[in-house]
């Protein structure tokens, strides 16, 4: 950034024949005279922001990948949660199947040993 030179008794002179009172016209460019010595080094400049939207641009770009990532990591594991569900399902089934071949079983020997009980057979 280009530094200017700037005078403030001018510019009080410039501002009490404008109209402003002397005390006025000196406070006013006391204040323009700090203004314009300040120090602007941590103002951005378009380099630094260009710098930034580009770097802004590469995370972006870069949580994209993380997302897609996840979500097929995400589809993997539903799928295997499906897969281990439906061969639990099937387990149970079988097991319900021996159970209900195993009430059977006990049904037919308590209804054999009553017939025996009672005489009957």
């Amino acid at each position: 950034m280009l530094a200017t030179a700037f005078d403030p008794l001018a510019a009080a002179r410039d501002l009490k024949a404008a109209g402003f009172e002397s005390e006025q016209a000196e406070a006013l460019a006391a204040q323009l005279r700090v203004a314009a010595g300040a120090d602007h080094a941590d103002l951005a400049t378009k380099a630094d922001v260009a710098a930034l939207r580009t770097e802004m641009k590469a995370d972006v770009a870069e949580l994209k990948g993380d997302v897609a990532a996840l979500r097929t990591e995400m589809k993997t594991d539903v799928a295997a949660l499906r897969t281990e569900t439906k061969a639990a399902i099937a387990s149970l089934r079988a097991e319900l199947g021996t159970i209900r071949w195993a009430v059977g079983l006990m049904a037919a020997f308590t209804f054999a040993i009553g017939l025996r009980v009672f005489g009957l057979i």
